[in-house]
This record gives structure tokens, sequence and C-alpha cells, in this order.
């Protein structure tokens, strides 16, 4: 076996397979929705949504990728085999949403359909988009321009995030088996930290946007997924998060701010994480269907901005975010089965095949 594959060679410990963590994702997934129906509404019918924190949502999926990515990671056998496995979960579903709002959002325009589709913005759009530097081009010619928010689809930032998650998994990895996971994160953590706190120091105390943008990029939110890794081994290794950790750890997440929640917040994240997916009895096989939570959370904002503009939240707004949930639980079961679905079957016969090609076992 090359040097590459035996990177990757997995120590096939134990770690439990009655999880929580599809269900987990799926509720993460449902409080971003809710969050954005109200802010980006402006419904004051729906204001209570706002307080649902979609922070800690987003916070919440982070740790969680932490985990499962870097199972996936040590029980991969190559770089190759990982790097498909990564391609094939994300990239389906994101390049048809991207592509996909462009084309049909063409009939939300102001312009023409000649002048739509021959704008620069629309090509740019597509472009930065596909690139991940979607903060670049966020908006259509001449789509959603009244709104709140003319950003076709405001979640689309983490999936950068993401990526960059999936490119640092195998270093992580690799290092850990090295070092020993607990220095190699641990340090992760205190650097993640520093830049976290130092840019988010620098931005409320200069009142510049820019820094606090800053603070909140990938190594900033590196904490979380670190949490993520932290728990994956530590479960690897036999442990279990207490029920009174997991209270403390909300109690602290619900009551500090400023620096000490910054510096303490991926640590209660990842218990509180860990807690419900790993401590808990397993509640219900809510996977069992097909795993939505990736089409809900990318679907739902251009779904929103769309019944937004058509007026619907204006004339009826608990009707309206009652059908939109609707329609955007379709569309993430549409995309699950014929999107993300059919790619991963591939993924697995592609997987399958080169194995046999170089004799790994």
């Amino acid at each position: 076996m090359s040097k590459t594959n035996n990177i990757m060679n997995s120590t096939n410990l134990p770690v439990p397979h009655k999880n929580n963590f599809d269900l987990l994702r799926l509720v993460f997934a449902s409080m971003v929705v809710f969050f954005h129906i109200g802010i980006l509404s402006q419904s004051p019918v729906l204001s209570w949504t706002m307080n649902i924190s979609a922070t800690f949502a987003v916070q919440a999926f982070f740790v969680v990728s932490g985990y499962l990515v870097t199972m996936s990671c040590e029980k991969s056998r190559s770089l190759l085999e990982y790097g498909k496995k990564r391609l094939f979960r994300i990239a389906p579903a994101y390049v048809f949403v991207v592509v996909g709002a462009a084309i049909i959002l063409s009939t939300m325009s102001s312009l023409s359909a000649v002048d739509y589709f021959s704008n620069v913005g629309f090509w740019r759009y597509i472009g930065m988009n596909l690139a991940l530097a979607n903060f670049s081009a966020p908006s259509l010619p001449g789509v959603f321009v009244h709104q709140y928010e003319s950003a076709v689809n405001v979640s689309l930032w983490t999936i950068k995030i993401e990526v960059l998650f999936y490119a640092c998994a195998p270093v992580i990895v690799w290092a850990s088996r090295r070092i020993g996971y607990r220095p190699v994160l641990g340090m992760l953590f205190v650097l993640s930290s520093a830049w976290m706190s130092g840019f988010s120091f620098f931005g409320e105390h200069a009142g510049n946007d820019f820094y606090l943008r800053l603070a909140k990029q990938l190594p900033g939110q590196l904490a979380y997924f670190v949490g993520g890794a932290w728990c994956y081994y530590a479960t690897r290794d036999g442990a279990r998060l207490p029920t009174y950790a997991a209270v403390l750890a909300l109690v602290f997440y619900a009551s500090t701010n400023g620096w000490l929640f910054r510096l303490g917040a991926p640590l209660a994240v990842a218990a509180i994480v860990s807690w419900a997916a790993l401590t808990l009895p397993r509640l219900g096989d809510v996977g069992k269907h097909g795993d939505f939570s990736f089409g809900i959370y990318l679907f739902h904002v251009p779904i929103v901005q769309t019944a937004i503009a058509l007026g619907y939240f204006s004339s009826n707004p608990v009707a309206t975010m009652l059908g939109t949930i609707m329609v955007v639980f379709s569309a993430a079961v549409f995309s699950w089965n014929f999107i993300e679905k059919p790619f991963l079957k591939h993924r697995t016969s592609a997987i399958t095949k080169q194995q046999v090609i170089n004799c790994t076992p």
C-alpha cells in the first residue's frame, strides 16, 4: 500500500452506531429555517422566531461536522477515498442550488429575460458562488432588490468553511496519530480562540465590521470543528459525557457574553452536542428514509425570499410560514432522492472499484 494510503489507514476502534446525529442535524437545520423566516420576512407576527438561536445551530453543525468528518477521515483507506466521499456528499446539491436558483429566479427579476441572462451580475453570481466566494456576489440582478435582504441565499457562507474543514481533517488526523489528539486539538483550539477573540475585540472597539466578519471565518470557527473531533476521539476511547456536564455547558452558553462567551462557547456547544448525540438514548431512526438536513439548509432561503417577494408573508404570515416549511421539506426530499443519494451511490461504487484495482483490504 502507498504512503498516501497509509496516512488514512483506520485504527478501526469501536464507535457507537446508535446515536442521535441525524435527529440533531434535522433540529439544527429547522432552527436556522425558523430564524431566517422571521428576520427575512420582518413580519411582526413572526418576530418570536428570531429568538431561536441560528448562531447556536450553526456552531452545533460545525461540532457535528468535526465528529463525523474526523470519523470519515479515520475510516478512509486513502486520501483519494476520503476526498471522493467529501466531494460527492456536498458538491451535487450545492451546485444545483446555486445554478438552479440563478436560472429559476430569472422569473422574479425586474429585468427582461434577455437583459437578465446577459447581465454580468448573473454570471458573476454563478461563478463566485461556485468558487465558494458568495460574499463577493450574494445577489442576482433585479431579484429581491426591495426586500430586507437582497441576497439570494444567506446560508451559503458556511459551505466555504465546511469545505475548508474537509481540507484540514487529513492534517489533523495525521498529526493526531503521531503526536496524540490531545496536544494537537488543544493547540488548534487555542489558536482558533485567539483568532476569534482578537478580531472580535478589534472590531468591537474600533467599530469596524470588517474585523467582526474576519473573526467568524475559518480560523475562528475551527474551535467548534476541533470540539467535535475531540468528542470523536474521546468516544472512541470509551468516554461518555455525564448529564451534569451538559447542563453546566447549557447554563454557561445561555448566561455568558463577551470574551468569556467567545472562549467557552466552543467547549459548551461540543459538550451539549456530544451529550445529546451519544449519551442520550437514541430518539428514533429519523434518518431511515434519508438525510434531509443538508437539503433543508441549502434550499430554504431562496424559497423564503421568493415567498416574501410574492407578498405572501404580508397577507398571511402564519399560513405562509407553514406552507413555506412544507415546500422547503419537499425540496429537501427531492434533493436527497434525486441529487444527493444518486451521487452517494456512485461514490460507493467508485471507491469499491478503486479498492479492487489497488488491492487494498
